[in-house]
């Protein structure tokens, strides 16, 4: 209904305050109604226990009821308090001199007549003004006559007291409600200033300027460790965007390369009549460079199904021992054609449950860059063996090696240390990546240790 949070902070101000207010105040009005109600009654109460006193003594002097009751009015001088004197239902004897006096009806006179050396008896009659009275009865037995002396007041002043009161509040609490709604408007727009500027300065923010952070006025409030997890989140982004661009230009740099030779294998054939080996040959060239490409486009599916969380671990049991054999096999011919002696040293049955075909591809990976890196006759090491509850694949070469400001990035997408070697190998800066990824997947590491001129040792640790 309310689209702006500041009307609704003020609302809920407003609809709390009010019930509050209400509340108190109908706890005030009756808790004052019960009080002037009490010492109403406990007036009344005093009055008709001085009556029956100075009755008292009035009968004993003149023993005549009537004349008793008359010689007590007279003595007894109250200010807006009546007093009226039964004998059974016979008044003897009040000071009301106006029009409505109390209506004593028969039976509230015997009633009060059966309570004799009781505390009084309150009721509220009709008569003396438009409220009513507030009548305490009290009976007394002076020598063989029964009395009744009954004391009343009007309501008059007691209803007027509680109307003022309800008066103040009719009028009190919508102002009170009116003030309290600007007050609390006042205060929301003051307490979300902080996210009206922090709206303000992201709506400016965008690719161009992703470098700028929101200012933190107080760290210490919800207001600033918020704009801290903003400025967070831009942190990562800004990082996820530097890495898509990088990553953009790295893979249009790689697929320019072959798609160039493509094209100008295709040209230089069509530029003129040629032999049927000289077709061939370019051919042949088209073709590898095809497979290149067809390989680097793999490998980014792969790597960006992985990121969506698209691919899912196919877990089976298996022997690691058997994916390393083939492995090493299927790499036997590739090494051989650049001299290098590959090796395996691998522990028989090593059971493990995992994704054979990514498990396959990760050490496929780690023997090609291996191998790429190597020196002519130089060697190739692979051995597995469990350690501490975890499997340990080594892959260690007598290679060029890595340089240490190079060991940390060697995992990132199309990194090289050696660019012109790489792709001079066919190499698309993928495979480590790649490899990185499935050790992750599995809930395990790849770790790297490397001295330049004399080789790596990449080292995947995966527990059981």
């Amino acid at each position: 209904m309310f689209k702006s949070v500041r009307l609704r902070l003020t609302l809920w101000y407003v609809l709390s305050f009010g019930i509050l207010l209400i509340g108190f105040s109908v706890g005030v009005y009756l808790i004052l109604s019960r009080q002037l109600n009490d010492r109403l009654d406990e007036l009344l109460a005093n009055v008709d226990q001085n009556a029956v006193s100075v009755l008292s003594d009035e009968m004993r002097e003149s023993g005549n009821a009537a004349q008793a009751s008359k010689e007590t009015l007279n003595n007894l001088k109250l200010p807006d308090v009546y007093l009226a004197f039964f004998q059974g239902s016979q008044m003897l004897a009040t000071n009301y001199t106006k029009d409505r006096l109390p209506v004593f009806d028969t039976d509230l006179l015997s009633t009060a007549a059966g309570r004799s050396g009781e505390e009084p008896s309150f009721v509220t009659l009709s008569g003396v003004s438009r409220q009513g009275a507030r009548v305490a009865l009290r009976s007394v037995k002076i020598g063989n006559s029964t009395f009744v002396v009954a004391a009343f007041q009007s309501l008059f002043e007691t209803h007027e007291q509680l109307e003022f009161l309800r008066r103040t509040f009719y009028l009190g609490i919508p102002a009170a409600l009116i003030l309290a709604g600007l007050g609390g408007y006042f205060l929301a727009s003051k307490s979300l200033s902080p996210v009206v500027a922090m709206t303000g300065q992201a709506q400016r923010i965008g690719t161009e300027n992703l470098h700028e952070r929101l200012r933190v006025a107080n760290p210490n409030d919800e207001i600033g460790r918020l704009t801290i997890v903003f400025n967070q989140l831009l942190d990562r982004l800004e990082s996820s965007f530097e890495n898509m661009r990088r990553f953009m230009a790295d893979a249009s740099h790689e697929l320019r390369t072959p798609i160039a030779i493509i094209r100008g294998e295709a040209d230089v054939a069509l530029s003129k009549e040629r032999m049927t080996e000289e077709y061939k040959d370019a051919l042949l060239t088209v073709q590898d460079e095809a497979k290149r490409l067809t390989g680097i486009v793999d490998d980014l599916m792969a790597l960006s199904r992985a990121n969506a969380g698209q691919r899912v671990l196919n877990v089976n049991d298996l022997y690691l021992n058997d994916i390393v054999d083939e492995c090493v096999h299927g790499m036997q011919v590739i090494a051989s054609v650049k001299g290098i002696m590959l090796s395996n040293e691998s522990q028989p049955d090593i059971a493990y449950k995992g994704d054979e075909e990514l498990l396959r591809r990760m050490i496929m990976n780690l023997l090609d860059n291996a191998i790429k890196y190597n020196n002519p006759a130089g060697q190739v090491k692979i051995s597995l063996q469990i350690e501490d509850r975890q499997v340990r694949i080594t892959v260690a070469d007598t290679g060029i090696g890595i340089p240490a400001e190079a060991a940390t990035q060697v995992f990132d997408r199309f990194y090289r240390v050696d660019k012109s070697r790489s792709r001079s190998a066919g190499g698309s800066g993928l495979g480590l990546a790649i490899a990185k990824w499935i050790a992750e997947a599995h809930h395990g590491t790849i770790n790297l240790a490397s001295v330049p001129g004399k080789g790596s040792t990449f080292t995947v640790s995966l527990p059981l």
